[in-house]
């Protein structure tokens, strides 16, 4: 089900905060010190890192797409470039981090509640 616009979830905070912006703030500035072969982040990536490093408020839906991120990509962890801040760690601290995955994860439940308010008040009106 496609989320309701930022208007609808009253109370619920999209800026990052400010540990998500230093994971993706460090992704950038160790991707840069990378040569071209070994800089991590897809196009999207990139974008995202670069929204998370300024705060900027994110859209519901882009909350989202970070929780399904950090679903997909929990494997990247146990990768051999893990430790030595590969590609794969760059693209995990871009998108926040794991402090990101926790508060992707802790906005979308939000969301979810709120849903659920607004369905059970309309079957109850």
């Amino acid at each position: 089900m496609p989320r309701r616009g930022k208007d609808f979830y009253s109370g619920i905070s999209f800026q990052p905060p400010a540990p998500v912006a230093a994971a993706a703030r460090r992704a950038l500035d160790r991707r840069a010190e990378q040569p071209p072969s070994n800089r991590g982040m897809t196009p999207v990536g990139l974008v995202r890192a670069r929204q998370l490093a300024n705060r900027q408020e994110l859209s519901p839906s882009t909350v989202d797409r970070m929780v399904r991120y950090f679903a997909r990509h929990a494997v990247d962890k146990r990768g051999s470039s893990w430790g030595d801040y590969g590609k794969g760690r760059q693209a995990w601290d871009g998108w926040g981090g794991d402090a990101g995955e926790r508060w992707a994860r802790s906005i979308a439940q939000r969301m979810d509640a709120a849903e659920r308010r607004a369905t059970s008040r309309k079957a109850a009106g």
